[in-house]
């Protein structure tokens, strides 16, 4: 008798246990098939040929897989092909509502370069838009000084190029700066900006000087 009710405890155990089995056996091989896509995409976007490099970045941004759409972006703005970088700096921008530049004074800043700072310091670009076809970039701008001016822009070969022009009399711009950013390291693009001091500006008592350039970048994660 109990021989009888240990194999039927026995049964009950084996068959309450089969299901959890093929469940755990199931979530595996969807593992490893998920793991098996990461990794072929992963290989597709480090291949040899640009042309395969670029085609796998498109089609994974079309997509709504966001961790393989996370892991083309680290890869295109980590990569030293220059075309590859253009396109993830796009799909950025695309993506973005805006961008916060850090604009750093030097330690041992000049009079014209530390007017500068407190002037363009706390730099946003909002209301982002690129034109696919021509990789212009439009938007407005703000700073520490500057309330929603307009800008306009061109994604450049692993850069950007953005012209910011303020603090106008008379519908002439009294200072004029272009951020250039060409640096791009993966987690941040770097680069300067220069700007074109005008009249009262340039006098003794504000920037005394007629140019000033300072460090920028944008951190991209």
């Amino acid at each position: 008798m109990k021989h009888v009710r240990a194999y039927w405890v026995g049964l009950v155990l084996a068959l309450a246990s089969t299901p959890l089995m093929a469940l755990d056996l199931a979530s595996l091989e969807a593992a490893q098939e998920r793991a098996g896509i990461i990794d072929r995409v992963r290989n597709l976007l480090a291949d040899d040929s640009a042309s395969v490099r670029m085609a796998v970045f498109e089609e994974v941004m079309k997509g709504e897989d966001s961790l393989l759409r996370n892991m083309a972006m680290e890869t295109a703005l980590s990569s030293d092909d220059e075309r590859l970088q253009t396109a993830g700096l796009r799909q950025l921008i695309n993506s973005r509502d805006f961008l916060v530049v850090e604009i750093v004074e030097p330690t041992q800043a000049s009079q014209a370069q530390a007017y500068t700072y407190n002037l363009y310091r706390e730099l946003i670009l909002t209301e982002l838009k690129i034109n696919t076809a021509t990789d212009e970039i439009t938007g407005s701008f703000r700073t520490a000084s500057v309330r929603n001016n307009n800008f306009v822009g061109q994604l450049t070969r692993g850069g950007l190029r953005i012209e910011l022009k303020s603090h106008t009399r008379n519908s002439t711009p009294q200072y004029s700066c272009a951020l250039a950013l060409n640096e791009l390291s993966g987690v941040e693009l770097a680069g300067v900006l220069n700007c074109a001091i005008g009249s009262p500006h340039m006098g003794e008592d504000f920037a005394d000087g007629k140019s000033a350039s300072l460090p920028a970048r944008i951190r991209l994660s």
